[in-house]
């Protein structure tokens, strides 16, 4: 409770706004927690008679992992799994959840990548989105160049049905 006391009373108030984690191999990661108003916060304590004595969990999250932004048209993967296909196939998925014009399924090879290649798919682990620990996630952002992509690809026939 005093670490989320201190995150809420940020720096100005003798809080923090940032800190950083450390690794098995004592890597060091900076985590800046930003504003605080969008951190999910879910703890839980084991009963006192267990082999470790009196034990609490934390985990704080960012919301925005676990709802998709449909006005901004932004959304995030998280899995534990390792199954590239299926984190692919996941992330078509979303691509089309988040488009607001209908995209068919064949369209998908060259939709992909496109979106990789535009940044529209990002990799956490990849540029300005680190990876900390085994968790695998994807940030898709669906903006207006996409769907002038889509729309001139489909004037030229390069997207068929």
């Amino acid at each position: 409770m005093q670490f989320i006391s201190a995150l809420e009373l940020g720096k100005q108030e003798g809080g923090i706004t940032d800190f950083h984690l450390v690794n098995v191999q004592g890597q060091r990661q900076h985590v800046y927690a930003g504003a605080v108003d969008r951190l999910g916060k879910h703890s839980g304590r084991l009963p006192r008679q267990n082999v470790f004595g009196p034990l609490s969990h934390l985990w704080i999250y960012d919301k925005r992992l676990q709802e998709i932004d449909k006005v901004n048209r932004i959304a995030w993967i998280v899995d534990l799994d390792e199954d590239r296909h299926a984190l692919e196939l996941r992330t078509w998925e979303m691509v089309k959840t988040l488009s607001p014009v209908a995209l068919l399924d064949a369209w998908r090879d060259p939709l992909m990548a496109w979106c990789h290649a535009q940044g529209a798919i990002s990799e956490l682990g990849q540029g300005r989105y680190p990876r900390i620990g085994s968790v695998s996630a994807v940030r898709v952002s669906i903006s207006d160049h996409f769907l002038r992509f889509v729309s001139q690809s489909v004037r030229d026939s390069a997207l068929l049905a």
